[in-house]
């Protein structure tokens, strides 16, 4: 498995795209060897790669399951890390549509630098986000796999600031680099300790309400800021199996729609179920989400 991402260089850019907290466009300068040694990468009309941010859960904006309605969670959460990202990456002012589409910004492209650690299922580069040039002496007509100073890019990137200033919660995937995970648990942990953004209302482990089905679409749109992946598995049930006969029937599908997971500080996987507490109509998280490792 890679554990070493691939960086280019190139822009990031905005317009007639509709980025959030954690995904984005970027035009790499040199667009065919990328094609080429990533064939799986999804590319949109104007050349630009999709971009998700490796490590960052943003809350969701514009969550869908094919052939379903669109989800959301509270806002301002989602729109302030949306912000936060491309004020970082060099976008100040943009103006969207109704549908949240760029329609007007400026600048209208901005350098930076990208970190590829893969492609996932969707055809997203996963992967590091970073302003300006970072002096990589890229090779192979822009793509190269390791730079010298790769371990330190973690620290300058938009994803640790993210989560720094506690604007996005954390995903970690087995094949985060190690190097980085201490650093991104710090962040974390820091954020969380201040209060700082999205921490300072998260619901995901005091506990929130869900009596039943019917109920959680007002609960986790209008009441209720929780971990996006824990919020995103819970549409997924409540979309598949919409009718259970009971609230712990329907909250005992998460299993199913979750996959594998494992914790950091333990070897071998562990149910999904064993980390959460369903009692008395509430469900609460019982470890934190940077220490949670997802396997899919």
């Amino acid at each position: 498995m890679k554990s070493r991402p691939t960086w280019l260089e190139g822009c990031w850019v905005v317009l007639d795209h509709a980025p959030d907290g954690d995904s984005v466009r970027f035009v790499p300068d040199q667009p065919i060897p990328v094609a080429q040694s990533m064939p799986r990468l999804r590319w949109s009309k104007d050349g630009a790669l999709s971009v998700r941010l490796l490590g960052v859960d943003a809350p969701e904006i514009h969550y869908r399951r094919r052939g379903q309605s669109l989800w959301r969670q509270p806002p301002p959460w989602g729109e302030r890390a949306a912000q936060a990202l491309l004020n970082f990456l060099g976008f100040p002012e943009i103006q969207r549509n109704l549908a949240g589409r760029v329609v007007g910004a400026e600048p209208q492209a901005c350098r930076g630098t990208l970190g590829i650690l893969r492609v996932d299922r969707y055809g997203r580069a996963l992967a590091l986000a970073l302003r300006g040039e970072q002096g990589l002496s890229l090779e192979d007509y822009g793509v190269r796999d390791v730079s010298p100073a790769w371990e330190d890019l973690w620290e300058a990137s938009a994803n640790r600031e993210l989560l720094q200033q506690g604007h996005v919660y954390p995903l970690v995937h087995r094949d985060f680099p190690a190097d980085w995970r201490v650093s991104l648990s710090a962040s974390v942990q820091g954020a969380r300790m201040q209060g700082k953004g999205v921490w300072r209302v998260d619901r995901t482990h005091c506990g929130f309400p869900l009596s039943d089905a019917q109920t959680l679409r007002d609960t986790l749109e209008s009441a209720c800021l929780i971990w996006p992946f824990l919020f995103r598995r819970l549409v997924d049930v409540e979309t598949c199996f919409p009718h259970a006969s009971s609230s712990e029937a329907w909250v005992s599908q998460l299993n199913r729609h979750t996959g594998l997971v494992s914790l950091s500080s333990a070897g071998g996987t562990v149910p999904f179920l064993d980390l959460i507490a369903f009692t008395d109509g509430r469900l609460q998280l019982l470890v934190p989400p940077e220490e949670i490792v997802i396997h899919v």
